[in-house]
C-alpha cells in the first residue's frame, strides 16, 4: 500500500537516473513488487496453477539488466506474516478472494477480458512462488535474501548498515523506514527516479523545513499506512500540516480531541506500536546471519514486542533467509528435492525433461507449479536478453545534445 499520495507530492527532489549511473554498485531489490508486476502477464495460470514462468522471466530480464550495467543486485523477498499487518493482509487476501469468484464467473458467462482483469487482481505471490525464483537465482549464484518479516524494513536495514548503496521499490513506505538511497520506477529501459533523505528538506510541494525524521515518520503515520487507518479526513496534506504546527503526534490527537474529532480509545496505542514497527521491526543481518531489529532498540520500551516480528532461533532463521524454509509455515518447500535435481540437469537433457514434464504427474497444484518448468527460467531468459534500447525520451535528448 504505502504512504497513499506521498511521491507525487516530492517529485521536486525525485531525480531521473539510470542503472548505468549505479555501476560498481550493491543494490537491493524489492522482488515481490517485480514478481507482482511479471504475474500480470501469467495471472491466469497461476491462479489456475497452470505451469508458467513468465513471471520468473519477467525478473531475471530485469536482473541481467542490472548485470549488464555493472551492478550488483540483491534480491530481498518478503518473509513471515508480521501482527502489525493482520489486518491489511486479511484484507487484501478477501480481495483476491472475491476477484478470484468474479473471474471465475465471468470466465463462464464468456466475458474472457473482464475474467483477465479480475485474474491480475486474485493471483497471490506466495512463498512457494517466491522459491521458485530463489531456484534460479542459486543456479546463477546470485545473492538473496528472504525477509523474516517485512522486505522495506530488510531493505532498509541493509542500506542504513552499508551493505547495499541504493535501493529498487515501488514502495514509499521505504521513505518513513528512512531509507536514504531509493531508485522508483525502473523501466525495461533502466531508467528511474532516486529518491534522497538528505533532499527532503529542498522539497517544494510540502515543506520539510524544521522537520526532523521524527515527525516525518509521525506524519506517515497520521496520513494512513499499512499498520495503521488514518482517521476520517486525515489525509497526508492535513497530516502534514498538523505535524508542521504541533511537532508531535500526541499533541495532534489532544487538539483533535479539543476540536471534537472522534479518536478511538485505541487509535493512540496503536500509534506507538506504529512507531515502533517502523523504528525497531526484526529483520535478518547477513553479516551476523541472525535476527536483529532495524535500529538499536532501547531497555524501557517493554518485553511485549512480538509485534515488531515474534522471535525466531538462529537456525529457523537463517534457512529461511536461504529460501530453504517457507517463512509463514516454517516448513520446508514442498517437491524442494525434486526441484534440486532438475536444477542441475545439463542442457542436452532439457527437450527429454520438457517432453517428459508434458505428461501428467498426479500432485498438487503447487506441486506441478513449482517442479515442472522453472528449473529453465534463467537460462531462457538469458538466451532472450538484450542490451536495452535507449529509450524514445533518451533518444530525443541525446539528438537535441548533438544539435548545438
Amino acid at each position: 500500500m504505502g504512504i497513499q499520495g506521498f511521491l507525487p507530492l516530492l517529485k521536486s527532489i525525485m531525480v531521473p537516473i539510470h542503472i548505468k549511473d549505479l555501476k560498481g554498485c550493491s543494490v537491493a531489490v524489492d522482488t515481490y513488487s517485480w514478481l507482482h508486476k511479471g504475474a500480470l502477464s501469467c495471472s491466469t495460470e497461476l491462479c489456475k496453477g497452470m505451469p508458467t514462468t513468465r513471471h520468473i522471466e519477467y525478473c531475471m530480464h530485469r536482473v541481467n539488466l542490472l548485470r549488464h550495467f555493472g551492478v550488483k543486485p540483491i534480491l530481498v523477498f518478503d518473509g513471515g506474516l508480521l501482527p502489525m499487518k493482520s489486518e491489511q493482509e486479511n484484507k487484501r487476501a478477501r480481495a483476491r478472494k472475491d476477484n478470484l469468484a468474479r473471474a471465475v464467473e465471468h470466465e463462464s458467462d464468456g466475458n474472457s477480458a473482464a475474467a483477465y482483469e479480475c485474474y491480475q487482481k486474485a493471483v497471490d505471490i506466495s512463498p512457494q512462488i517466491a522459491c521458485e525464483l530463489i531456484q534460479v537465482l542459486k543456479q546463477e549464484n546470485l545473492q538473496y535474501i528472504v525477509a523474516p518479516y517485512e522486505a522495506d524494513a530488510q531493505m532498509t536495514f541493509l542500506a542504513i548498515s552499508g551493505q547495499v548503496d541504493a535501493v529498487i521499490t515501488e514502495d514509499s513506505d521505504l521513505i518513513p523506514f528512512g531509507c536514504p538511497r531509493i531508485i522508483f520506477k525502473m523501466d525495461k529501459f533502466g531508467q528511474g527516479v532516486q529518491f534522497q533523505d538528505s533532499m527532503l528538506q529542498k522539497n517544494k510541494e510540502l515543506s520539510f523545513e524544521g522537520f526532523n525524521r521524527q515527525m516525518l515518520l509521525e506524519m506517515c503515520i497520521l496520513s494512513g499506512c499499512d499498520y495503521l487507518q488514518s482517521l476520517s479526513g486525515m489525509g497526508l496534506k492535513r497530516a502534514h500540516a498538523s505535524i508542521k504546527k504541533f511537532r508531535s503526534y500526541d499533541k495532534v490527537l489532544k487538539h483533535l480531541r479539543y476540536s471534537g474529532v472522534s479518536v478511538p480509545p485505541f487509535y493512540e496505542e496503536s500509534f506507538k506500536k506504529a512507531i515502533l514497527t517502523f523504528q525497531y521491526q526484526r529483520v535478518y543481518d547477513p553479516i551476523n546471519e541472525n535476527i536483529v531489529h532495524l535500529s538499536n532498540i532501547s531497555d524501557d520500551i517493554g518485553d511485549e514486542l512480538d509485534f515488531l516480528g515474534p522471535t525466531m532461533p538462529k537456525d529457523i532463521a537463517q534457512r529461511i533467509a536461504k529460501g530453504d524454509l517457507d517463512p509463514i509455515t516454517k516448513m520446508p518447500f514442498e517437491g524442494e528435492n525434486l526441484t534440486a535435481r532438475l536444477a542441475i540437469v545439463e542442457t542436452s537433457q532439457f527437450k527429454t525433461h520438457s517432453e517428459s514434464a508434458k505428461k501428467k504427474i498426479d500432485l498438487p497444484v503447487q506441486k506441478n507449479l513449482l517442479t515442472k518448468y522453472f528449473c529453465f527460467a534463467s537460462l531462457e531468459a538469458k538466451r532472450k536478453f538484450r542490451a536495452p534500447r535507449v529509450s524514445p525520451t533518451a533518444a530525443n535528448e541525446t539528438k537535441n545534445s548533438t544539435a548545438y
